[in-house]
């Protein structure tokens, strides 16, 4: 009876841990489909030698509205997870999953693969904000297993201010989709005082990938929106 007892104390108690978690992610999105995908970013979990366990690509600059498709490789020798959330909740989550190592959840916005393993995720980002994806397995996150997800809004100019912009000219450099970013060698951007030079941008609407190739001249506008340099406009 004893034994009886004690059983079911730990049973409630793992229970109420869980009930502690929310797994409403209505903060970061909501799982998408394959007909809303706007682009695919391609994410390696792996491991160096220094014994960090790591993400490429890295820092991700995302729209909101995007509906982005994650497909996932595990090059490593060990376990890894995708999991995207707010940072409170994957804090939460961690330490969850330090109490209960050998949990196993099945979330629309996270997947834990085997080594050599790949996966896919489909995830619209509907809210602006500060995101990221982690591995919580323990140790993981320590080691240097997450990534910071910044989710802008859509920037784009009233057709009244627009034709009174500044438009710089500019040679496309470098496109990062993964990212949301683009290089861009450009002459001074009078409206920021800024001198000619080579700077890295992110684009305030995703549907201004299309318009790039490396090597294309350019002409376009820029802001300070969300702590980044963004292009606003192109033609």
């Amino acid at each position: 009876m004893k034994s009886l007892t004690i059983l079911t104390a730990t049973l409630l108690s793992a229970g109420a841990a869980l009930a502690d978690v929310s797994y409403d992610h209505m903060e970061v999105g909501q799982p998408g489909t394959a007909a809303e995908v706007d682009r695919t970013i391609a994410v390696r979990m792996y491991e160096t030698e220094a014994g960090e366990y790591l993400y490429d690509p890295r820092d991700l600059a995302i729209t909101a509205g995007e509906t982005i498709q994650f497909d996932i490789v595990n090059e490593g020798e060990n376990p890894h997870e995708f999991l995207l959330d707010t940072l409170a909740k994957n804090a939460q989550h961690m330490k969850l999953m330090a109490e209960f190592p050998e949990m196993e959840h099945d979330e629309p916005n996270g997947v834990k693969l085997e080594p050599g393993a790949k996966g896919s995720i489909i995830w619209t980002f509907a809210n602006t904000g500060s995101f990221e994806f982690a591995c919580l397995m323990p140790g993981h996150y320590e080691a240097g297993m997450s990534s910071p997800v910044t989710v802008n809004a859509p920037i784009a100019l009233p057709d009244a201010t627009l034709a009174e912009a500044v438009f710089t000219k500019g040679t496309i450099k470098k496109i990062d989709e993964k990212a949301g970013k683009v290089t861009i060698i450009h002459e001074e951007l009078v409206d920021l005082e800024m001198p000619a030079m080579t700077m890295v941008f992110v684009l305030g609407d995703a549907s201004m990938f299309a318009q790039l190739e490396v090597g294309k001249e350019i002409e376009f506008t820029a802001a300070r929106a969300n702590g980044k340099l963004t292009v606003t406009a192109l033609r």
